[in-house]
């Protein structure tokens, strides 16, 4: 057996998704807390617990979401110079072996699960089906980024029902700036395939704004800024908040002026686990 393979498929070697998968998340609890005393205070340990779950729920959630995406796409895959090397494309795994993992994968994803309220788990099938029917965007929308920032950003959600039980405007104008953010981080990210998408047919926002990737960009910048800064005043955050949020969208912008588009995509595309720490960071002292 391949285990190398098998951690590959599952992109374990690549931890830069799993913490722009996790730290939605964080964003949603830290965001909670500050409301619990209009709920249900919860003890720091169980608070702990829930950042725990969420952290191991998102390793296994962006391991099978990979699985997915490369069981549906392995044909794709095997054509394009940055994807034909995935041990599916490359048949370094068979297909009932892919399918197999999956299945324990979602075992232990629905096991984390069980472990939450009622509303959680219910949110938790919607947000599998985000994460089974994302890969077929690509297929059908110029805008299938929009559709992964719904996925990526869904434990906002998740996580408030898990602290209070409930989503408030303060939750929904996270998300919406959450979403905006992970346009922009991968469009940027889809740069490195703009090539081989257009010679095979796939479709990213990477194609769409590739006359004006910048200028757009730095719009959508503004926008998740806006969002962010309504957010905090709904929520009734003091000063910090919002000095810390303009320095992350600060460096967002100086992120996207530094990228070239081609040759330092990657390394920006990951530099954004610094952007969402800077999220965090504001939501906690605000």
């Amino acid at each position: 057996m391949n285990l190398s393979a098998f951690y590959r498929l599952m992109r374990l070697h690549q931890p830069t998704g799993i913490w722009l998968l996790f730290l939605p998340c964080l964003f949603g609890i830290l965001l909670a807390k500050k409301f619990s005393f209009f709920y249900e205070t919860k003890p720091y340990w169980e608070i702990c617990w829930i950042i725990f779950l969420f952290f191991i729920g998102s390793v296994v959630m962006r391991s099978a979401g990979c699985v997915i995406n490369d069981l549906l796409d392995q044909k794709f895959d095997e054509l394009v110079t940055r994807t034909k090397i995935r041990p599916l494309a490359a048949r370094e795994i068979s297909r009932t072996s892919a399918i197999i993992l999956l299945g324990f994968l979602l075992l232990i994803g629905l096991l984390i699960l069980l472990q939450f309220n009622l509303p959680t788990i219910l949110s938790g099938f919607v947000a599998l089906g985000l994460v089974a029917l994302y890969p077929l965007m690509k297929r059908i929308t110029y805008y299938p980024q929009i559709f992964l920032g719904l996925t990526f950003n869904f434990g906002i959600l998740m996580s408030s029902l898990a602290m209070i039980k409930t989503i408030n405007l303060c939750t929904l104008l996270l998300y919406f700036s959450a979403i905006i953010w992970t346009v922009i981080y991968d469009t940027i990210y889809a740069f490195q395939d703009i090539e081989d998408d257009l010679r095979f047919g796939v479709k990213s926002t990477a194609i769409k704004f590739q006359k004006q990737p910048k200028e757009i960009l730095n719009l959508l910048c503004l926008a998740m800024l806006f969002g962010l800064i309504l957010c905090g005043l709904t929520a009734g955050f003091k000063f910090g908040y919002f000095l810390v949020i303009l320095l992350s969208c600060s460096a967002l912008i100086a992120q996207i002026k530094k990228c070239n588009f081609k040759q330092n995509s990657l390394e920006i595309f990951k530099a954004n686990i610094w952007i969402g720490i800077g999220i965090a960071f504001a939501i906690l002292i605000g």
